[in-house]
């Protein structure tokens, strides 16, 4: 389990930095159409903003992987053994149902986007929202791979685990 995970967050880090690069390069080309053709490129900031809501929904799932979101965690650095276990079971248990209810949502967003066209690309508008239950699922996967490592370690082993 822990190499499918590293091997998902490996190819999710490389699909955010392509992204990423991508995004740029397209805000790039953006700014320099405006301002040496003096003709701005329509459909550029449109794409840059579809391009930067995967990368952040991408970005979202891997962070909660390693452990790189905010937390107030002083509780969690506090406490010990199995009370330490325990309030990291309850957070994971919130976290997953967050992943369900942003599954569950964003799965309808895709249906509805199926009847709706970006304004100015004509893209069909499920192909952006698609990326939602896409990380929901995969936060989903995360949280519950962390679990299961957490609770088959003999001794907390610090933020990796804070899923």
């Amino acid at each position: 389990m822990e190499r499918l995970d590293k091997l998902m967050v490996k190819g999710l880090f490389y699909a955010c930095s392509f992204l990423m690069f991508l995004m740029a390069a397209i805000i790039t080309a953006q700014v320099l159409s405006r301002y040496i053709a003096g003709s701005p490129l329509t459909w550029s900031e449109e794409l840059g903003r579809y391009i930067f809501v995967w990368m952040s929904f991408l970005g979202m799932s891997v962070a909660v992987r390693q452990g790189s979101h905010i937390a107030l965690d002083i509780l969690v650095k506090k406490l010990k053994g199995v009370s330490q276990k325990l309030l990291m079971l309850i957070n994971n248990c919130l976290v997953l149902f967050f992943g369900v209810c942003l599954t569950i949502s964003g799965f309808k967003l895709v249906e509805l986007g199926m009847k709706q066209k970006s304004p100015t690309l004509q893209l069909p508008m499920q192909y952006v929202y698609i990326v939602i239950p896409i990380s929901g699922i995969i936060l989903m996967y995360f949280v519950i791979s962390g679990t299961i490592q957490m609770l088959r370690s003999k001794e907390s082993r610090g933020k990796e685990e804070l899923v």
